[in-house]
């Protein structure tokens, strides 16, 4: 049973149960679809609650961490995402899907899995807030160099830029300086489940439709996904090993450099495109799940199932 839930954690189980319930009760996306912005933007400010007291008060220690996670998330995973999308996505709405995609910063489940893999904290902290400030400009930029031949509302871009990014960083600085974070602390995962659980099933319930009528292009975004996941994760830690990176820094660089915010790519992709273009952060979201389950397969340490085991005894 301590296995079970150390694969299957609250996350998958959460992301499966709103998967499901959107496929089989879709009648609430228009509800979600209104909901999700909010529920990322809650979700968002209190993952960064989780940033360490004083992290960022010796700021020029983490430039160089920070460059690190925008080479990983963008330069190396944005990169493949969009140069595969442009020889096997046609569909417009799933280019758009897929650019959104390459533009947002990495997940929010990099935080916990650091701690979970034991990977190197500064280095996985500061690469996830350095892509999540670089993305105030690259993110933009990769819209604008990619969607330019689609008609596209830019201030509502910037203003969804502005609230999924900026307003997130800013309120959890401002939570933490005040110590309100030791207030959300014992309600944080309470909000944040309540908060997934609304963008999974906004996901799943405006995009149900399309998951059973376009087979042909789910597989080439499984492919995608698939390969962006397990196969560059495989090509990372080959490279890093080579060079004799530290484990606990290939850690930290595996999981800034294989894992996005597709639910922030998907939630944008609703509110200001098209259920279409949602459709490849849904499966991009599948495809992380699988791969994190991978991961903890792949790098679990005897002490950790021991934990684990003794923790559930």
């Amino acid at each position: 049973m301590g296995l079970i839930k150390y694969y299957f954690n609250r996350p998958v189980i959460l992301f499966l149960l709103a998967v499901l319930t959107g496929i089989i009760l879709p009648q609430g996306a228009q509800i979600g679809s209104l909901l999700i912005l909010p529920a990322l933007t809650v979700v968002l400010t209190i993952t960064l609650l989780r940033m360490p007291r004083g992290f960022f008060r010796h700021p020029g220690t983490l430039v160089f961490p920070a460059i690190l996670g925008n080479i990983m998330n963008y330069l190396i995973l944005g990169n493949f995402i969009i140069w595969s999308s442009i020889f096997l996505i046609r569909d417009e709405n799933l280019w758009i899907g897929m650019v959104l995609i390459a533009a947002v910063p990495p997940a929010v489940s990099v935080m916990p899995l650091t701690k979970l893999f034991q990977a190197e904290p500064k280095t996985a902290f500061a690469g996830l807030a350095g892509a999540y400030v670089g993305a105030i400009l690259i993110a933009p930029l990769i819209g604008i160099g990619f969607l330019k031949y689609i008609p596209l509302n830019y201030s509502g871009i910037l203003l969804l830029v502005s609230e999924l990014i900026i307003l997130p960083l800013a309120l959890s600085r401002i939570a933490v300086d005040k110590d309100w974070d030791k207030i959300i602390a014992p309600y944080r995962e309470m909000i944040s489940d309540w908060c997934f659980f609304i963008v999974f099933y906004a996901l799943a319930a405006s995009c149900r439709y399309l998951i059973f009528r376009r087979p042909l292009d789910l597989l080439f975004i499984s492919l995608i996904a698939a390969v962006s996941t397990f196969f560059l994760g495989c090509i990372i830690e080959k490279i890093c090993s080579f060079y004799q990176i530290p484990k606990e820094k290939i850690t930290a660089l595996l999981l800034l450099g294989t894992l996005k915010n597709y639910g922030l790519a998907g939630g944008i992709a609703l509110a200001v495109f098209n259920r279409q273009a949602a459709l490849p952060a849904i499966v991009f979201l599948f495809f992380m799940y699988a791969y994190e389950i991978w991961l903890k397969y792949k790098m679990k340490d005897i002490s950790i199932i021991t934990s684990v085991r003794e923790k559930n005894n």
